[in-house]
């Protein structure tokens, strides 16, 4: 009887904290694996010989079975996968620059519908005025929970300037909103204090952007927002703690940012918008030659912190190269400095200690990678049941693949 009651134990308690699961293969062998923050892990599969175009996905959960599959055809060999912590949207885009003035891509929702068009986003920014939308320069791309967002800078000549403009296109009937951010004078941006605008985040059709900005003998940034349909909210003033660190921001995460290593800008602290709430990643130089990371919440009219990961060696003459993923559960980030380039997390309340990645370009596709400490062929996924697990090395083999799922 004590036997048969240990046993028993014994595998309640394996069900209580680990499953582990098949999933079946497909046509073709999962040649990639995607992190579709919050809802699951997606397969991909492709004709390995490439005479099929088509991209197949197969999306799984917190089920024992796959939760649904769906296919796209992309236009080129290349795609770009968009996505965001809190929106119900992800798209695969075929394009970053504009083809003829538009952007061509694959929306899929959570219940896995796909729809394939193109949208034509010149024409929207010519109706604020005389722009020639094959100058337009591409900051960004981002997905909020009511459009999806590009940012662009245009250099106006004649004034001298740059004009910084976005643009949403609203997920249900795919119309694009432009609108003007700001126009900044380029010899204003020679100041270490002023800086173009970023996106920062969003709430519900709340979309917001800032520029490090100086007002009133005070560092800070200057915030604008808006709705998916270009109309004008809020906009105000936010200072900057002291004595900030330079950061060159690199983008990290699934966003346009990331993939447009060649438009990186340099800023005093990486702000960001989520759940209601401005935070601030900023790093200063600490005793010795070390510095600090920290995470900033803004508390009223003041910054409070955090959250610190020290640097022990920090080579001034070179800028911390950083990039920034706004998470319900804290502030990933991919931090790369003299030998260190690493994820890891900055959590939105105090823990003894976060674990620490080493950078690989999977993790670009994997948010949950920076929770727990993990070996480079993990792949792992937060979902609201547990982590999801998988290793990476069944990739490119035909049959099936398994999963575990940790209560």
């Amino acid at each position: 009887m004590k036997k048969l009651v240990l046993a028993l134990l014994c595998l309640l308690s394996a069900l209580a904290f680990g499953q582990e699961f098949e999933i079946e293969g497909s046509k073709y062998p999962y040649s990639d694996i995607i992190e579709w923050k919050g809802m699951g892990a997606l397969l991909i599969s492709e004709d390995p010989a490439g005479v099929s175009p088509q991209v197949n996905l197969t999306l799984v959960g917190n089920q024992q079975t796959s939760i649904w599959d769906q296919k796209f055809t992309p236009k080129n060999d290349e795609y770009y996968y968009i996505s965001s912590e809190n929106a119900r949207y992800v798209y695969f885009l075929d394009n970053l620059d504009l083809v003829n003035g538009k952007v061509y891509f694959n929306q899929l929702n959570s219940a896995g519908n796909v729809k394939s068009t193109s949208v034509s986003i010149g024409s929207a920014v010519n109706r604020l005025g005389n722009y020639d939308y094959n100058n337009l320069e591409l900051i960004n791309v981002v997905v909020t929970d009511k459009a999806l967002v590009h940012h662009f800078r245009y250099f106006e000549k004649k004034s001298k300037s740059v004009v910084e403009i976005a643009t949403f296109i609203t997920h249900h009937n795919f119309l694009c909103y432009a609108v003007e951010i700001g126009s900044i004078p380029q010899a204003a941006l020679k100041s270490e204090d002023i800086g173009n605008y970023d996106f920062i985040g969003f709430q519900g059709d709340q979309i917001f952007f800032a520029a490090r900005d100086f007002q009133n003998r005070a560092k800070g940034w200057n915030v604008k927002s808006y709705t998916s349909k270009a109309k004008s909210l809020e906009g105000y003033f936010i200072k900057a703690p002291e004595n900030l660190i330079s950061i060159e921001n690199i983008g990290f995460g699934t966003t346009g940012k990331y993939y447009l290593k060649d438009r990186t800008t340099i800023d005093a602290g990486l702000l960001t918008f989520i759940n209601s709430k401005f935070y601030l990643v900023g790093a200063r130089k600490s005793g010795g030659n070390g510095a600090g990371l920290t995470l900033f919440a803004q508390d009223g009219s003041e910054w409070v912190e955090v959250s610190t990961m020290n640097l022990n060696y920090f080579i001034e003459k070179k800028n911390l190269k950083l990039g920034i993923y706004p998470m319900n559960e804290g502030v990933g980030y991919h931090l790369d400095h003299n030998g260190y380039n690493k994820v890891s997390l900055l959590t939105y309340s105090p823990i003894k200690e976060s674990a620490h990645n080493d950078f690989t370009e999977r993790t670009i596709f994997n948010p949950s990678s920076v929770f727990e400490k993990k070996e480079k062929e993990e792949f792992n996924v937060i979902l609201p049941e547990g982590l999801l697990t998988f290793n990476t090395s069944q990739l490119k083999n035909a049959g099936s693949v398994k999963f575990e799922l940790i209560k």
